[in-house]
């Protein structure tokens, strides 16, 4: 179980961020115990990695934009000073207010797992980078935890993040691909 007060991720945006982007990242910073955001403005690389020291966090995660829509998500690992070798094609989101059914936002997210049912590399990837358990029952972890990351199949991967009752708790995320990068 994550605790809520210590800091593994800082996630921020790309340079002037769509209203769509922002409102992901706030979803997931209500959502994910241990991420934290940080506006990012005019700020240069080096600013963000010295935000993200003083913070304590492990990882930073970028959400790039495209065209008004979220992109491409990648990570820079702070300890180790080096980017991951992988970066997640976005495809498209739907926002709680896109979701079929009224999703409010709830309360900030004190523990949190991910649920994999996809099989592919993408719950090792949330599991390595935001330290969350993973396991492959969705059953198994129903009210056990403030927010379930579900990775199932869908036309590559659909991310959805729910909560303690397996009802929506924040934005849908389709994942095209995960391109393995030399960096």
């Amino acid at each position: 179980m994550k605790r809520a007060d210590s800091c593994e991720v800082v996630i921020t945006t790309s340079r002037l961020p769509s209203k769509k982007t922002l409102e992901l990242i706030n979803d997931l910073v209500n959502s994910l115990p241990g991420v934290e955001k940080v506006v990012r403005g005019k700020k240069p690389f080096i600013s963000l990695l010295e935000e993200a020291v003083i913070r304590g966090a492990r990882y930073i995660a970028f959400i790039w934009d495209r065209r008004g829509m979220p992109s491409a998500l990648l990570f820079y690992d702070v300890v180790n000073k080096m980017w991951k070798p992988y970066m997640l094609k976005i495809s498209g989101i739907k926002t709680r207010r896109e979701l079929p059914v009224f999703t409010a936002r709830r309360p900030p997210a004190k523990s949190a797992v991910v649920v994999d049912l996809a099989g592919g590399e993408l719950g090792d990837i949330f599991a390595e980078i935001f330290r969350y358990p993973l396991v492959y029952d969705l059953d198994a972890v129903r009210g056990l935890f403030d927010t379930v990351i579900l990775v199932r199949p869908g036309d590559r991967y659909v991310v959805e993040v729910l909560g303690r009752d397996l009802g929506p708790r924040a934005t849908v995320i389709k994942i095209a691909k995960v391109i393995y990068r030399h960096v």
